[in-house]
């Protein structure tokens, strides 16, 4: 990516005027077009996954230097449109995380055969399956590496397999020693609900489909070059507002 600040943006799951809320904020917020990474998992368990990937999709288009990262929810995805003889156990699997609502909001009845339903999916959205093939799994930037889940302590970044940077927990979240870059993940919700700083990585999945809370890192090219944005839901509105990390 280009020098400059770049907004990274947490896990959505489907909750769209979380996501658009911070998009508006963003823009106000960047003093030049914004470079934004969406850390994946924007899809599944809230109530408006299409307009969610919609969102992400123009963004894309409307400030080139963005990018997706693909997230594990984002993996059931690709893989129930793409590898049909493994379609019915991705389908159920799918469906225990969240893929219910995920249809729905594309018009789908859940019910439908599978088959069925990855035809209606590839024949109504193939721009936004053609995002998710082209997203990345791992992006480098200054002192930082961003990514959806984690990284394998023990590899070199260049050496990551694209599965285990999206489906890691426990061997990256106990490693306590150095890592080649600071890395900014999702996909386990922070304890306490913040973003949350620790010695060699930092977690911003902040539970937005629950919690109302979607987080945004905002860093720059040095360790230190950091700063955090969060929405909040007052009365019905959704304001976006600097937020203090946990350390």
């Amino acid at each position: 990516m280009s020098p400059g600040p770049v907004y990274v943006i947490g896990d959505v799951h489907g909750r769209d005027d979380l996501l658009e809320a911070m998009l508006v904020a963003i823009e106000a917020d960047a003093a030049a077009l914004p470079q934004i990474v969406f850390l994946g998992d924007i899809v599944d368990r809230g109530p408006d996954s299409r307009r969610a990937m919609e969102l992400v999709l123009q963004t894309l288009d409307k400030w080139p230097d963005s990018r997706l990262i693909l997230g594990n929810h984002e993996d059931y995805f690709l893989r129930f449109v793409s590898e049909s003889e493994t379609r019915d156990t991705t389908f159920q699997n799918w469906l225990y995380n969240g893929a219910a609502e995920t249809f729905r909001s594309y018009g789908i009845d859940p019910a439908l055969p599978p088959d069925r339903a990855a035809a209606l999916l590839q024949e109504r959205f193939g721009a936004h399956i053609a995002m998710l093939r082209n997203a990345e799994f791992l992006i480098e930037h200054g002192a930082f590496a961003f990514v959806h889940a984690g990284i394998d302590p023990v590899i070199e970044l260049k050496r990551q397999d694209p599965n285990t940077t999206r489906w890691i927990r426990g061997d990256f979240l106990r490693f306590e020693g150095p890592l080649p870059k600071t890395i900014v993940h999702g996909h386990t919700q922070t304890r306490s609900g913040r973003p949350e700083i620790h010695g060699n990585r930092i977690g911003i999945d902040t539970g937005a489909y629950r919690t109302g809370r979607l987080t945004c890192v905002v860093v720059g090219e040095g360790a230190q070059d950091i700063r955090f944005l969060a929405t909040r839901e007052v009365d019905g509105d959704i304001l976006v507002r600097d937020i203090q990390p946990v350390y």
